[in-house]
């Protein structure tokens, strides 16, 4: 396990590992951080080792940043910051046609300025604890051989201490998406060689998940409450060619994980084809949402008290229609206007009062022609009550928070913006970067918000970043200064 003191990413354009190939020869840059941060003053020089496939020249990015070369490193000292603002640079290591960088960055000497991190290193985004102690996600290395090493990288916001696990190799744990992180620092992730997760503390032990009895199939966690004690997510009791399901599931301090209760039929009123998941909970574990996931149907359920119910409940509606098979034939078939999410892992408020999602409404204007339309939605868990929001067109809701602020996102396939909406009074207090500018004074990147804390102190959204591979999320988090 490494520890990585004091480290923020704000600007990374290359990776730890860049390289062609020509004929016989492999290029490439291996840098041993691709980002470092200085204190305002008197911070001591930070040390980066270089290993590349020949001579190699560094490229320093500011006049406050003195880079020199001892051996096989590069050595960075700040000049005391008495600019007034957070600065940053980039450091450009080439070798022949690869190059690495390493981003720098410099804290403003004034402590009361929030602090805005892009975590562009993170393979697959990023995940917040629910009271915002830790963020969490996974940085991937190449290697020469083109196999992969994967760091799972935990942020104490409260320190700005980086604790870096690993690395672990693709044939032990092929780690994709970040599920969930715990304030006291355990976090799942997506195992693509199982399709199911493992854990990880941050002390650098790493888990697997109790199954449920029976169960053949590995099981997935995919929501934590803040203190660590509840897991929520799914299981298969087998693969669905042999009749096999998923199911919900509940774990309580890591024990033998709780089937959950379902409604008798899906969210069509017919018979279940594969089954129902758990995708995240309230701050304490007591509210549970999740969704079916039938035949690309997606309505969205919640437990709650012990009892589970369809979100939005009030404005669920079941029409039979006749359509048209592959064959020319007409068949009955069930349509529903509802709500309904696929893979959000964040549409709960802390408290578990309010839980976002997309109204989806269905018509078949004759056997053959199929029209949805779909708007973000917010349902009241207390009160049973929905509010649509059509004022902006068609989109979904991200997250919502304890006093009804809900994140909208406009358009339905790779939003890159959001608006903050005041549920109650059903008004838009502008776009995320309004938002931010009125209330925390700072100018953001377009972007939206995936998760806020109760006392909305600390937040993670995402944005959407271009390049020549095409256009890919990144995670970004905003917190108070570091006390120092």
């Amino acid at each position: 396990m490494n520890k990585l003191h004091s480290i923020v990413l704000t600007v990374l354009t290359g990776a730890f590992l860049a390289g062609c190939t020509t004929e016989q020869t492999y290029e490439y840059v291996r840098l041993s951080d691709a980002a470092c941060t200085f204190l305002p003053e008197g911070d001591a020089p930070k040390t980066i080792e270089i290993t590349a496939s020949g001579t190699w020249q560094v490229e320093p990015g500011a006049s406050w940043l003195t880079v020199e070369q001892e051996g096989d490193a590069i050595v960075l000292s700040a000049a005391d910051n008495d600019s007034g603002m957070e600065r940053s640079t980039t450091v450009t290591i080439a070798c022949g046609g690869a190059s690495g960088k390493i981003t720098v960055v410099q804290m403003a000497p004034d402590s009361d300025i929030y602090r805005y991190r892009i975590l562009k290193t993170f393979d697959m985004g990023a995940k917040m604890s629910k009271n915002g102690r830790y963020v969490g996600g996974n940085i991937k290395q190449v290697q020469s051989d083109n196999s992969y090493l994967s760091y799972p990288t935990i942020i104490d916001l409260e320190t700005d201490e980086w604790t870096q696990l690993g690395p672990f190799p693709t044939t032990l744990f092929n780690i994709e998406l970040p599920f969930a992180i715990s304030d006291e620092g355990t976090i799942f992730f997506l195992d693509a060689n199982t399709s199911a997760c493992v854990g990880f503390t941050v002390s650098g032990d790493y888990f697997l998940p109790a199954n449920a009895e029976g169960f053949e199939l590995a099981p997935s966690v995919q929501s934590i409450s803040a203190d660590g004690r509840i897991w929520v997510g799914f299981g298969m009791d087998d693969v669905i060619a042999f009749g096999g399901k998923y199911h919900p599931l509940k774990w309580v301090d890591g024990g033998t994980p709780e089937v959950l209760p379902v409604p008798e039929l899906n969210f069509r009123n017919s018979e279940y084809v594969a089954g129902v998941m758990a995708r995240g909970c309230s701050a304490d574990g007591s509210v549970i949402y999740g969704s079916t996931w039938d035949n690309w149907d997606y309505g969205m359920l919640y437990w709650k008290d012990g009892k589970v119910d369809w979100v939005g409940s009030d404005v669920r509606e079941v029409r039979t229609v006749q359509i048209e098979n592959g064959m020319g034939e007409l068949v009955d078939y069930n349509i529903v206007n509802g709500m309904t999410c696929t893979a959000e892992l964040t549409n709960i408020s802390p408290n578990g009062k309010w839980i976002a999602g997309t109204y989806k409404t269905e018509e078949y204007t004759d056997p053959r022609t199929y029209v949805t339309e779909s708007y973000p939605a917010f349902f009241n868990t207390e009160t049973g009550k929905t509010t649509i929001v059509k004022d902006f067109g068609a989109g979904s809701a991200a997250h919502v928070t304890d006093d009804g602020l809900g994140i909208i996102l406009q358009g339905t396939f790779l939003p890159s913006s959001g608006i903050v909406y005041d549920i109650e009074n059903q008004a838009s207090l502008g776009s995320v970067q309004e938002w931010v500018l009125d209330t925390y004074h700072m100018i953001i990147p377009m972007g939206y918000i995936n998760y806020m804390t109760p006392d909305k102190s600390r937040f993670i959204g995402t944005v959407v970043e271009s390049s020549a591979l095409g256009e890919r999320t990144v995670s970004w988090y905003m917190a108070p200064p570091v006390e120092r």
